[in-house]
């Protein structure tokens, strides 16, 4: 039996006999062969996970979101959680409706021990999704520096902070990892550049469909030239992960590539997914086939609110499709075996009921595992300088 399919808390996963499947249930619903990455983790919990309010600049415009299954499990082990900071697209929504779009992802990184840091308030949320040269880049760069500024906060906070019951003392800021989607995406990989000019760099980043724009003289905001101008992204040697869709026509292609090309000393993996859009989360605008009102989100919010994924039958046909719930499966794995991997990078550090899954990272991420196991099929895998590469036997 798989080592890792054998937990007393979560039933085994269901097989998917045909798409149909995930597509009924709004959520891909994980195989066997997808590894230990995909189906949710130890710390999942049944009472869901926990949102708390910070004040960075202004009162509560930023959370953190946990589980307390994962505290209790890091106090035991006498250890504290790494921190995943979160960076949302600023179009279209408010960074909170942005947070709730993608719950699925939070939820599962929760499940595995991470405390998931967001920012929720600056201004100029929820922008006209229009070209770019109608805002200056200053305008999303306040985003990437208010989330650095955040970890920062939590920083000061969790040392000043008292009491088993608080959970800012039980919170790591020297272990730190960053995801982000679209813009959010551009604002990690340059996030990644700032850190590491601050003397404060994060250990690992995703870039999920990261559009880094164009030019100022081409119609963009310049953002852009901070990629491929000057020598900041040749100083950054955090690991990097860079997935986008092959039919992506938002720009996450060519930020994954240019990515690839410019972090030459930060040790980096691109993945395209054969077949996806900009779809790594459910939303109107983002390429999903799920409907001109992205409404597959409706069932991925029913989906997480239980323990186990419900049978919502005929619900969600015609919101979803197997496409977008693969691709989106595909991000919540990768991330999830990197940063383990990388903000647990010793092993003393590591709850016992993580520590089958950090053995196991290494595989999943630079690995034959890392292209095998994925949800959805890639292509154009390139994975570079990754020192001493592991491979393990799963079931030892």
């Amino acid at each position: 039996a798989h080592a890792f399919f054998t937990r007393a808390s979560s039933p085994s996963p269901r097989s998917l006999d045909d798409a149909s499947t995930s597509v009924q249930r709004g959520v891909y619903v994980c195989e066997r062969k997808n590894g230990p990455f995909c189906p949710t983790g130890p710390y999942k919990s049944t009472q869901g996970v926990i949102q708390k309010k910070i004040s960075v600049r202004e009162k509560d415009d930023a959370s953190i979101f946990y589980t307390n299954e994962a505290v209790d499990a890091a106090k035991k082990a006498n250890t504290t959680l790494p921190i995943i900071a979160r960076i949302n697209p600023l179009y279209d929504k408010t960074l909170d409706e942005w947070n709730a779009n993608d719950m699925r992802l939070i939820q599962h990184l929760t499940s595995f021990g991470f405390a998931v840091y967001t920012t929720t308030k600056v201004p100029r949320m929820g922008i006209f999704p229009g070209p770019e040269r109608m805002y200056p880049k200053e305008l999303f760069w306040n985003l990437g520096d208010h989330t650095l500024e955040g970890i920062k906060k939590i920083s000061e906070m969790a040392s000043s902070s008292s009491g088993d019951d608080d959970i800012l003392s039980m919170l790591d800021a020297s272990r730190v990892g960053v995801i982000g989607y679209s813009v959010g995406g551009s604002l990690t990989l340059r996030m990644t550049m700032e850190a590491q000019q601050q003397g404060k760099p994060v250990l690992a980043a995703v870039a999920l469909g990261p559009t880094i724009g164009s030019e100022r003289s081409e119609g963009g905001t310049g953002g852009r030239d901070i990629f491929t101008q000057g020598d900041g992204t040749s100083l950054v040697r955090s690991t990097l992960l860079l997935l986008a869709g092959d039919d992506d026509d938002r720009g996450g292609v060519d930020g994954v590539d240019t990515a690839l090309e410019r972090f030459v000393n930060a040790p980096r993996i691109k993945a395209l997914v054969n077949g996806a859009t900009h779809c790594f989360v459910s939303v109107y605008g983002a390429g999903c086939q799920n409907g001109p009102l992205g409404r597959c989100r409706e069932c991925e919010t029913v989906s997480v609110e239980g323990d186990t994924v419900p049978n919502v039958g005929d619900g969600c046909k015609g919101k979803c499709v197997d496409t977008d719930l693969r691709t989106q499966a595909a991000a919540r794995q990768m991330a999830t075996a990197l940063f383990v991997l990388k903000l647990y990078p010793d092993g003393s550090t590591v709850p016992p009921e993580l520590a089958k899954y950090r053995k196991a990272a290494p595989t999943f991420v630079w690995g034959p595992a890392f292209e095998g196991s994925s949800p959805a099929k890639l292509s154009a895998v390139v994975q570079k300088d990754e020192p001493n590469p592991v491979s393990i036997k799963l079931d030892e």
